[in-house]
């Protein structure tokens, strides 16, 4: 009777913190709400290209690379700025980028190689500067320290902004160019025969992965902004071979895991807002490679069966 009681319970108390979340009854979780959404859209509509171009670890160098940046930025303002912040970490990762294309061109450097050594001299640098300031900050870099894993309850009117306006430019910007980013994607040689500008489209890629980044790093940490690019645009090739419905399921996985990973970050105390964002991502991932009607795990299993049942008879 007693562990009846208890169940429901609990069942009403986590109804109710459900409805606090949900129906915005704290400025503070409805900002969250609305960035950790806004970010895992964005995220899973970027990272699509990254995987289909093979790029999904610069994702990783990138995110790391933006440590440093933020390190300098509070160094050089002596504070927690957010302007000041954005710039620096723009500035880290889009320069992380562009070292990962040079390196990659020499004739004795592999991408994979390339990658790594930048992944790791600025992750390197970062975990360095963040030491110095740590011994020497006379103001609080509690925030700067936050990064790391993301905390999207402290996020800022300001860094909610330059969210919104980031989801907005930048999914615009894909869907403006689509045609150009398809044929590039899949076939880059063809691209410049008809007058794609190949270069300019790698290089705009690059940007919009910098900004995706920065304006991410807030939500879902500087260690776990790459499994935000990666797993919600994996989970979603599993479901389709079209490159708009691929983009459509990955921005819509994104979304969910953005706002799930928020709410259970609500509902547990000292919950990080990154690890529960990229676990739930994880889990659809999970699914969609077992159930995914793309060359998902059952799926295969299904035409193998049906493949040996045909032959038997």
């Amino acid at each position: 009777m007693y562990p009846l009681i208890a169940a429901a319970s609990g069942s009403s108390v986590l109804v109710a913190r459900a409805l606090e979340f949900f129906t915005f009854k704290y400025d503070f979780a409805r900002d969250a709400l609305i960035a950790s959404i806004l970010v895992g859209a964005l995220c899973g509509v970027v990272g699509v290209f990254l995987v289909l171009r093979g790029l999904s670890l610069l994702g990783d160098a990138a995110g790391h690379a933006t440590l440093p940046g933020l390190a300098v930025a509070f160094i050089l303002t002596g504070g927690l700025a957010a302007p000041a912040l954005l710039l620096g970490a723009l500035t880290s990762a889009f320069l992380a980028s562009v070292t990962v294309g040079v390196l990659s061109r020499g004739a004795r450097s592999r991408p994979d190689a390339s990658i790594g050594i930048v992944l790791s001299v600025f992750f390197g640098a970062g975990t360095v500067l963040l030491t110095y300031i740590q011994r020497t900050a006379t103001t609080s870099y509690a925030g700067l320290d936050s990064m790391l894993l993301g905390n999207v309850a402290g996020i800022s009117s300001g860094q909610l902004l330059s969210i919104v306006v980031a989801a907005i430019v930048l999914i615009g910007g894909v869907a403006l160019t689509y045609r150009h980013l398809l044929v590039s994607t899949f076939d880059s040689v063809f691209a410049a025969s008809i007058g794609v500008r190949t270069r300019l489209i790698h290089y705009a890629l690059l940007a919009t992965l910098s900004v995706t980044i920065v304006v991410s790093v807030q939500a879902v940490g500087v260690v776990l902004v790459s499994a935000m690019l990666i797993t919600p645009a994996s989970a979603a090739l599993f479901l389709s071979s079209r490159l708009e419905r691929v983009l459509a399921f990955a921005g819509l996985i994104g979304a969910v895991s953005g706002a799930l990973g928020a709410f259970v970050s609500y509902l547990g105390e000292g919950v990080a807002t990154g690890p529960a964002i990229v676990l739930a991502a994880s889990s659809f991932f999970l699914v969609c490679m077992i159930f995914g009607p793309r060359n998902g795990l059952a799926r295969r299993w299904f035409n193998q069966r049906s493949r040996s049942t045909r032959q038997e008879a």
